[in-house]
């Protein structure tokens, strides 16, 4: 384990206890809160802390957010707040896949991960759209640490969409990028390892924009689609 993991998962384990503390302060009807996303796969590469709360009777967003400010937020925090039994569509496979319950009832968490759609070949190329509007933002940002992010949730967004390409191919609900590459037949499996790296790796994780940042985006998004459309054909061949 390196320096840089140990520290932010003690850091991590510390500050949780007292943000769950608050949030339950705010919200008594809180039934479950679970921590997922790369704080718990890859704390080392992590930029924030994402938590699922799920409660009887969801309050307004503000709320959570003051709780989340009050207790002293050494990191990032990324919130999503839903009430019993509500669905979370693509997210619940997340959850499920890297989910860790830090406070209540993991039959509720298992309520609202349930059912998950299985993403088609349009919602994969929709993300590109996507990608392309936090080009767009950035490109307006002032602030160079926000306009970065931007940048780099551009580029991730690619990865999104090839990611949900994979899972309409293999017809499955598993979001685990490595799971998925595994299963995909060649030559998809080593040009979607190649998008994970260069896309969601390098630039996301890493934070290693490239140089000319507009020229780059394009290329990978074409990229990107293409390796859509690919496999689109082939699976109407099967």
């Amino acid at each position: 384990m390196s320096v840089i993991k140990a520290e932010q998962e003690k850091v991590i384990s510390e500050w949780l206890p007292k943000l769950c503390e608050a949030l339950l302060k705010v919200d008594p009807e809180i039934v479950a809160i679970v921590q997922f996303g790369s704080s718990t796969y890859a704390p080392d590469f992590a930029l924030d802390l994402d938590l699922l709360v799920v409660t009887r009777n969801k309050k307004a967003s503000e709320v959570y957010w003051d709780a989340v400010w009050s207790s002293g937020q050494p990191f990032w925090v990324d919130l999503v707040v839903v009430e019993v039994g509500e669905r979370l569509g693509f997210l619940g496979a997340a959850v499920r896949a890297f989910g860790r319950l830090v406070f209540g009832s993991a039959e509720a968490v298992l309520e609202v991960t349930k059912n998950m759609p299985i993403p088609n070949f349009d919602e994969a190329r929709r993300l590109l759209e996507v990608g392309q509007t936090y080009l767009q933002i950035a490109a307006q940002e002032q602030d160079h640490i926000i306009r970065e992010a931007h940048y780099r949730n551009a580029f991730n967004s690619l990865f999104d969409a090839a990611r949900l390409a994979a899972m309409a191919f293999l017809l499955t609900e598993e979001t685990r990028w490595g799971i998925l590459a595994k299963k995909l037949p060649e030559p998809f499996d080593q040009q979607f390892r190649a998008i994970v790296d260069d896309l969601h790796v390098v630039i996301f994780y890493r934070r290693s924009l490239p140089l000319d940042i507009e020229g780059e985006f394009e290329r990978q998004r074409e990229r990107v689609h293409k390796f859509i459309d690919d496999l689109e054909t082939a699976s109407k061949k099967t």
